[in-house]
């Protein structure tokens, strides 16, 4: 499903109409789905109020009948950095598209590294707004790919393996 589906279905929600009522200064921060062979995919989407440091993320399914909403107690920022939102006017590469994009370079550059799960995260970070793409490989790495949200453009790419990530 496209993204701009799930928001519209989330937004139409009474859930989330009542949640936005008592929260109108929180923003879109983050849209979250994580693909994997044989599970139906959930999708997180999540709202930061910059004023109260407070996350809440709405997961719902693809048909969007099912709408749970998480809150945080307060989120952990750097001074003078904290979540950026994202600007929804600037996305032109839908999550199929971003996941299209990864598939072709995981083909054409890490064969050998075939994923066994997806995560994809649109968000705003220092970078730029990007599809932050993570693949979790059969050979116990994990490929990391951030795909500008409105060219498609390939910004960075790492390749992990997932016991390194201690040192």
């Amino acid at each position: 499903m496209k993204v701009f589906e799930m928001l519209t279905k989330l937004r139409e929600s009474p859930k989330f109409k009542q949640w936005q009522g008592k929260n109108k200064e929180a923003t879109l921060v983050h849209v979250f789905v994580s693909l994997e062979k044989g599970v139906l995919p959930a999708y997180d989407i999540g709202f930061f109020d910059a004023k109260k440091n407070h996350m809440t993320s709405f997961v719902l399914d693809e048909a969007a009948k099912d709408i749970q909403m998480n809150e945080s107690d307060e989120v952990l920022c750097e001074e003078g950095k904290c979540i950026l939102p994202l600007d929804e006017s600037t996305v032109k590469i839908d999550l199929l598209d971003a996941e299209r994009i990864s598939q072709d370079l995981q083909k054409e550059k890490y064969k050998t590294h075939l994923p066994i799960k997806a995560i994809l995260i649109l968000q705003n970070l220092e970078i730029g707004q990007v599809w932050n793409v993570t693949y979790i490989t059969k050979t116990f790495q994990t490929l990391n790919m951030k795909i500008d949200s409105s060219t498609g453009k390939i910004i960075e790419e790492k390749l992990h393996s997932i016991f390194s990530f201690d040192k």
